[in-house]
């Protein structure tokens, strides 16, 4: 007999063994069965085979046959810009495989959809799509990264006098403050205790996050968001540190003011509420001011509520930092869209009406003290500004 003969008895032999410990389909070994060939290896007499797993393909769902209250509820968006968002982002997120189970575009987007509405739950969200955890997970990364580029088609400065103009008249319409063209405050997204300078990353409640600047007008519509700070960091610097401080710090800085909390310092373009209060004017222009400003906070409870991935009572993110500050970023340019199509959901109204818009943890409950500044003379003039506004508006 030759080698090679003996050689291919033994693999027969070593093949039936499997098939018989492992059992055939039917038979009644067949959970013994599924437990060996969930092994990635079996090893007999130094011959090494992998036993790979079927593939299984749940079934899909047509989000077309869902009512438009149902996506709504489920997607924070309805039908119509759902599908003008898959033709936006269907170059970015076209599969390059020529598999024929590739998980098309609109079904990546759903996906992430679901997940920044449900919050951390990878797997509800897959199960009620007929995706995995993994596929949610991946289709969350692209989506999100899709979303950023375009950032700047949802997200942006006011530029034109008459886009100025319209904001400062909206603005003015809630309480009489002049000249407003938005309202700003930081909010804290909870996360997972990151693998580099975690200490970082704890905020005042002891917990990781990352602090999120916010700017908006008196409509909700976010037009300037700064997502990169650790959740360590006071809501002051992180304003002299973007981009939006050098803008109307700048020659051609824009013909208006923000209104932000105590934690700001005051500037020329910036007004805060007056702590120590001395005259019925003052009251009057503090009392005005706190009526404007309100619109961001209920911009942040709305936009948390709404997509509840950003809420820590669903759960911390499970991403890393940049992650989650893309994820914060994209869900902005969302509330964008569902402001402008004015699609308001049942659950939304809680963060509308509730004057605590960000949860009991919130950290804007008692804002920190402004970080003192070198430049004492912006902030000179910045009372000089403020004082002018309470002689001519409320006194």
């Amino acid at each position: 007999m030759s080698i090679l003969s003996a050689a291919t008895r033994l693999v027969a032999v070593q093949l039936n063994l499997i098939v018989e410990q492992g059992g055939v389909e039917g038979e009644e070994e067949g959970e013994e069965a599924m437990e060996d060939a969930a092994r990635p290896h079996v090893h007999q007499e130094g011959t090494r085979r992998r036993l790979r797993r079927p593939r299984v393909f749940k079934p899909r769902t047509n989000f077309l046959d869902m009512s438009d209250q149902e996506m709504l509820k489920r997607f924070r968006l309805d039908r119509a810009a759902i599908l003008e968002l898959g033709d936006i982002l269907k170059g970015d997120l076209e599969s390059r495989t020529r598999r024929c189970h590739a998980v098309p575009h609109h079904l990546k987007i759903l996906g992430a959809l679901s997940f920044y509405a449900n919050g951390s739950f990878q797997r509800l969200s897959g199960d009620r799509l007929g995706l995995s955890q993994s596929t949610i997970s991946r289709a969350v990364c692209q989506v999100t990264d899709a979303l950023v580029k375009k950032v700047t088609d949802y997200i942006s400065l006011p530029l034109t006098s008459q886009q100025q103009l319209k904001i400062q008249k909206e603005f003015c319409d809630i309480a009489g403050f002049p000249r407003v063209l938005g309202a700003i405050d930081c909010t804290h997204v909870a996360i997972r205790a990151p693998s580099q300078d975690a200490d970082l990353y704890i905020g005042h409640k002891k917990s990781h996050s990352v602090n999120m600047q916010v700017i908006c007008d008196a409509s909700g519509i976010i037009w300037n968001v700064c997502a990169k700070f650790p959740g360590s960091f006071q809501d002051s610097y992180i304003l002299s540190k973007s981009s939006i401080y050098k803008i109307f710090e700048g020659n051609d800085a824009p013909d208006g003011i923000l209104l932000g909390d105590a934690s700001y310092n005051i500037k020329p373009w910036l007004m805060t509420p007056i702590a120590n209060l001395r005259t019925h004017a003052e009251q009057k222009y503090n009392e005005a001011h706190s009526s404007t400003w309100k619109v961001i906070k209920r911009t942040l409870g709305l936009l948390k509520t709404r997509f509840c991935c950003l809420d820590k009572s669903k759960g911390v993110l499970q991403y890393n930092p940049e992650m989650v500050c893309k994820i914060f970023v994209a869900c902005c340019m969302l509330h964008n869209i569902a402001v402008r199509r004015r699609l308001i959901n049942d659950q939304d109204q809680d963060g509308i009406h509730a004057e605590k818009e960000e949860g009991s943890d919130s950290q804007e409950d008692a804002p920190d003290p402004p970080v003192s500044e070198l430049n004492t003379a912006c902030e000179q003039d910045g009372y000089k500004v403020r004082n002018q506004l309470i002689d001519k508006c409320y006194s």
